[in-house]
C-alpha cells in the first residue's frame, strides 16, 4: 500500500526575502516631501562612487492623461493607468543595492526619522508603520525627539544630530556592505555530452578523479558552498561530498540550470562554471572572486581576441535571475546572450587556454597529451 503523500498545490520555491520593495530598504519619515527628497539626493550623491540607490516617491504633479516612465533619455507612455498592487512593487525596482521610500506617501521594511516639530502630526498619524527605526535624526537645536517616537526606538537605534549626517551615510554604506549576498558555486554537469560519446563531467584530467568533482573540490577549498548541476533525471543527490542540483527547467541546457540554482537560493549570487573546462585552475576562480563587482548583474572573463563574454566562467548576481528571466519570455535562453545585452563586469582573460571546451574525444585526447 503506497503512502500518504501530503499534496502540494504550488511547487516548492524559495522566495527571496524582499521587504515592500527590496532586501535592503528604508522609508524616511517626519519631514516634508522636499526634504525627503533632498535627504535621497545628499546620500545618493555621497554613495553613487560605490552603490546604486533607487528611490520611491508619489508623483507630486497634476494629474495628467498618460502615466509616464522615463528611462535614461527614452520615456514610455502608458495611455490607461493601471493601478499596481504589492507583487509589482516587488517587480519594479531595477537593480540597485538599496532603496530609500518616501514615508508620506508609503511605508517600507525599516525606517529612518528625522524629527521636526511642523510634521509632529503628520508622523503620529504613521506611528503604526514605525516598525523598525534605525535612525533618528533630530534638530541641531536640540529639539526633543516625540514621545510615541522613543516606545519605538531600540539601544540599536542611531539617535544623531542633524549636523552629524555623514553618520548616516556611513550607516548606509555599511548596511549595504553586510547584505552583499553570499557567492555559492554550481559546476554545471547535465549536459548530454553527445559529442563527447561519454559523460563530460566524469572525464578524469587531474587527480585521478572525475573533472566536475575536480572543479566542486576546488570551489569548496576557497570555502564557496558548492553544488553540482545535473538533469532532472540524475538520481544520486550528492557526489564525493558536493551536493546535487537537479534542473527544474528539462531541456534548457545552462540556462536552465542557470535558473534551477536561483530558484533554489534566490538570494545568493552564483559562480558558474562549465565541467568541459581541463584548464581552469584555482587562481582563476580566485581572480574572478577578487574582481566580483556586486553592484553589477554580473562579473564575467572576457578573453583579448573575442568581443563576447565567457557565460560559463561568471559570477552571476541576484538581479540576473529576474532578467533572465525576461528574456526567456522574449524567447532567449542563451546565458551569453543575457550578459551581452546586460550592465556587467568585464575581466580580462589573459591566458586563453582556460576557456578550452573539450567536447570530442579527439579534443580529450588532445588535452590528455598536452597534461603529460
Amino acid at each position: 500500500m503506497k503512502a500518504n503523500k501530503k499534496h502540494q498545490k504550488h511547487p516548492p520555491l524559495t522566495r527571496p526575502k524582499i521587504g515592500n520593495y527590496h532586501r535592503l530598504e528604508w522609508a524616511v519619515y517626519g519631514t516634508t516631501c522636499g526634504e525627503i527628497e533632498t535627504f535621497f539626493e545628499n546620500l545618493n550623491t555621497r554613495l553613487a562612487e560605490d552603490y546604486r540607490l533607487s528611490y520611491i516617491d508619489a508623483d507630486h504633479s497634476d494629474a495628467t492623461k498618460n502615466t509616464m516612465l522615463q528611462v535614461g533619455k527614452k520615456q514610455y507612455a502608458q495611455p490607461d493607468f493601471v493601478e499596481m498592487n504589492a507583487f509589482d512593487d516587488k517587480l519594479n525596482v531595477p537593480h540597485s543595492q538599496a532603496v530609500i521610500v518616501n514615508g508620506n506617501h508609503f511605508p517600507a521594511q525599516r525606517q529612518i526619522v528625522i524629527i521636526n516639530a511642523q510634521k509632529k502630526d503628520s508622523l503620529y498619524r504613521r506611528v503604526e508603520q514605525l516598525t523598525q527605526i534605525d535612525v533618528v535624526i533630530v534638530p541641531s537645536d536640540e529639539g526633543d525627539i516625540f514621545d510615541f517616537v522613543k516606545e519605538k526606538i531600540t539601544e540599536n537605534t542611531l539617535v544623531i544630530s542633524e549636523v552629524e549626517i555623514e553618520k548616516v551615510y556611513v550607516f548606509v554604506a555599511s548596511e549595504i556592505q553586510q547584505n552583499i549576498p553570499e557567492v555559492k558555486a554550481l559546476i554545471l554537469a547535465g549536459g548530454k555530452s553527445s559529442r563527447m560519446k561519454e559523460d563530460k563531467a566524469r572525464l578524469v584530467y587531474h587527480q585521478g578523479i572525475p573533472h566536475e568533482e575536480y572543479l566542486g573540490k576546488m570551489c569548496q577549498k576557497l570555502g564557496l558552498e558548492t553544488y553540482i548541476s545535473k538533469s532532472a533525471s540524475e538520481e544520486q543527490s550528492v557526489i564525493n561530498g558536493i551536493p546535487v542540483l537537479n534542473d527544474r527547467m528539462v531541456d534548457m541546457g545552462p540556462f536552465g540550470a542557470i535558473l534551477s540554482a536561483f530558484m533554489h537560493a534566490p538570494d545568493a549570487a552564483w559562480l558558474v562554471i562549465a565541467c568541459d573546462l581541463p584548464y581552469l585552475n584555482e587562481e582563476v576562480i580566485q581572480n574572478l572572486l577578487k574582481e566580483r563587482s556586486f553592484t553589477h548583474l554580473a562579473t564575467a572573463y572576457k578573453l583579448e581576441e573575442n568581443p563576447f563574454p565567457e557565460p560559463l566562467i561568471t559570477i552571476y548576481e541576484t538581479g540576473m535571475y529576474r532578467r533572465m528571466l525576461h528574456f526567456l519570455t522574449l524567447g532567449y535562453a542563451c546565458p551569453r546572450k543575457v550578459l551581452i545585452n546586460s550592465d556587467i563586469k568585464h575581466v580580462r582573460l589573459v591566458d586563453s587556454k582556460v576557456a578550452y571546451n573539450a567536447n570530442t574525444p579527439e579534443e580529450k585526447e588532445e588535452v590528455l597529451k598536452n597534461m603529460k
